[in-house]
C-alpha cells in the first residue's frame, strides 16, 4: 500500500472495536475521507489526544485496495479549535456545520472551496457569530455543491433566505436574527435537505434550540 499525506479536519470519530476510532475526515487533497486509526484509544497511543471532532491535523495514510477505508499511519495536530468547546452552544454549531459538510459530500470528491469554507465556519462558531452566520454556511455549502435552493416565493422567509445567501462572510456576522426567524428558515432549509438529499442533519435541532431559549 501506498503512503499519502492530507490535511484534514475531524467530522466525525466513530468507536470501533476495543481501542480504535473510524475517523471521518474532510481533506483539503481528497475531500471526505475515512481512517481506520488502530489503537488510537490507548493510554500510550501515539495518536492519543490528536485525534477529535472539529480537530485540524496532517496526516498520513495508507490507501485501501479494497475499500474507501483506509489506514491511518501517522496523525500531527495542527488546529484543536480549543473555543468551540468552550460552550454547549458552540459544540452544538461546529457539529451542526461539520454534519452538513459529511451528509453534503461525497467519499473522495476534493473540493477546495468547501475545505475553505469549513475552516471559515468553524472559526466563525469559535467566535460565537451567532445563528446567521452558520445559516449562510448552509446556504454557500449547498451552492458550491450544486444544490443552490431557488426560492420562487416572496415571502418574508425566502427573502431572507435570499438577502443571507447574498451577503458576504463580514455582512453576516453583524447580521442578528430572533428566535422565531432562525426556526423559520431552519425549517424550510430541513425540507430541502429532505427533499434534495434525502437526509435531514440530526444536530439541526440543536442548533433550533440553542437560538430558541
Amino acid at each position: 500500500m501506498d503512503v499519502e499525506r492530507a490535511e484534514g479536519i475531524v467530522l466525525r470519530c466513530q468507536p470501533v472495536m476495543e481501542s480504535s476510532l473510524i475517523v471521518t475526515w474532510f481533506t483539503r487533497e481528497f475531500g471526505k475521507l475515512k481512517t481506520l486509526a488502530k489503537g488510537a484509544r490507548r493510554a500510550k497511543s501515539p495518536m492519543r489526544g490528536k485525534l477529535d471532532l472539529f480537530y485540524r491535523d496532517e496526516f498520513l495514510f495508507l490507501r485501501s485496495k479494497r475499500s474507501d477505508l483506509h489506514l491511518l499511519h501517522e496523525c500531527f495536530l495542527e488546529e484543536p479549535h480549543v473555543a468551540m468547546r468552550e460552550s454547549l452552544g458552540r459544540v452544538a454549531s461546529a457539529s451542526f456545520v461539520c454534519e452538513l459538510v459529511e451528509l453534503a459530500m461525497a467519499v473522495e470528491d476534493a473540493n477546495l472551496k468547501v475545505f475553505d469554507l469549513l475552516e471559515q465556519g468553524l472559526e466563525g462558531v469559535g467566535r460565537d457569530v451567532g445563528a446567521a452566520a452558520v445559516i449562510w454556511f448552509e446556504l454557500q455549502l449547498l451552492a458550491a455543491c450544486g444544490w443552490a435552493p431557488q426560492w420562487r416565493d416572496t415571502g418574508g422567509t425566502n427573502r431572507m433566505l435570499q438577502s443571507l445567501a447574498a451577503a458576504n462572510w463580514a455582512t453576516v456576522q453583524r447580521v442578528q436574527l430572533s428566535a422565531p426567524q432562525v426556526g423559520e428558515t431552519q425549517e424550510r432549509l430541513g425540507h430541502f435537505w429532505e427533499e434534495e438529499v434525502g437526509r435531514l442533519p440530526r444536530s439541526g435541532r440543536w442548533l433550533m434550540a440553542k437560538n430558541s431559549g
